[in-house]
């Protein structure tokens, strides 16, 4: 969800074929599974029944992909209700809740912490939709993990985590917040000027001429 490749031209329920070792290429042949973003934001806007057809268009999330010349990068908070603010000399793109991993029918994957597409603006119980065959449906035994807001000090960090249960609602004040962050060579070379002693002058990218 970081990268260019996550963001697909044509959407295909399986966009991919098998070729095995002895040059022989099928289509269609196994029930693999694919995982797509999806436009459901609670249990009452999931698909009663498995979904197929043009039915599935309007549950799977769209994607645009920019050009930027800085670098960009996700910052967690690890604390409830606590957004994290850009390093110094970087600038706030969009603010969001720290996502971890999937799983779904013994399959699953994650990404680095860094990571933009680890800070969803939206937090969603089902962020995924999987689809197999010809259907696209949320399975029952799909799960999603977020980074926890860790509260208390220090040592409450090792102490037994305190067991809840409770509505989207209720979690969502529980969950780590983030934010992505857009390097700003402008605004850094801004602050180092104002801080270099005089006669140093910034030149980007950390250097200075004296």
């Amino acid at each position: 969800m970081r990268k260019a490749d996550s963001c697909i031209p044509r959407f295909g329920i399986l966009p991919f074929f098998s070729c095995e070792p002895d040059d022989q290429c099928k289509y269609g042949y196994r029930d693999d599974k694919t995982y797509w973003l999806s436009t459901i934001d609670n249990a009452g806007q999931q698909p009663p029944v498995p979904i197929s057809g043009t039915d599935i268009k309007p549950f799977i999330s769209r994607c645009a992909v920019c050009l930027t010349k800085d670098l960009v990068m996700a910052v967690h908070s690890q604390r409830s209700a606590v957004t994290p603010d850009c390093p110094i000399g970087w600038r706030s793109l969009w603010i969001g809740y720290s996502f971890v991993m999937h799983t779904a029918s013994g399959e699953g994957g994650g990404q680095q912490f860094s990571s933009p597409g680890s800070c969803m603006e939206y937090f969603r119980s089902a962020p995924f939709i999987e689809c197999v065959s010809d259907i696209c449906d949320v399975s029952a035994n799909q799960l999603s993990f977020w980074l926890i807001g860790i509260p208390g000090g220090d040592d409450d960090q090792f102490t037994q985590p305190r067991r809840v249960v409770g509505k989207v609602d209720v979690l969502r004040q529980r969950i780590s917040r983030c934010r992505v962050c857009e390097y700003a060579s402008d605004l850094y070379e801004t602050i180092v000027a104002l801080e270099a002693p005089p006669g140093v002058i910034a030149t980007g990218a950390g250097g200075f001429n004296v």
